[in-house]
């Protein structure tokens, strides 16, 4: 019999345009440890775009425009495939434009 993957509670922070457009500061997603995971059930929560904003589906990654921190680490830092824990904290921040 195949176990089900245990579930990481990880809180995400969300900043700028994301944060007006979901009208939330941070939330709490349960996952199966994987980045895709997280973000597939953050949309459950705040709605299917959400992966849109976020994700690229083409290339099955992040958005390169997007600064996704792990922990306070930019995951364009961290090498390898990332594994989420247990109150996690990831802050996820859309592009910034300025003047």
């Amino acid at each position: 019999m195949l176990e089900a993957p245990a579930l990481v509670l990880v809180k995400i922070m969300l900043f700028a345009t994301l944060r007006s457009k979901y009208k939330t500061r941070e939330l709490t997603v349960a996952c199966d440890g994987t980045l895709p995971n997280l973000i597939e059930n953050a949309s459950k929560i705040l709605g299917p775009e959400f992966v849109d904003d976020v994700y690229d589906k083409k290339q099955t990654k992040v958005r390169d425009d997007m600064i996704i921190m792990v922990n306070g680490r930019n995951i364009k830092d961290l090498k390898g495939e990332i594994t989420l824990k247990d109150n996690d904290v990831i802050a996820i921040f859309p592009p910034l434009a300025g003047g």
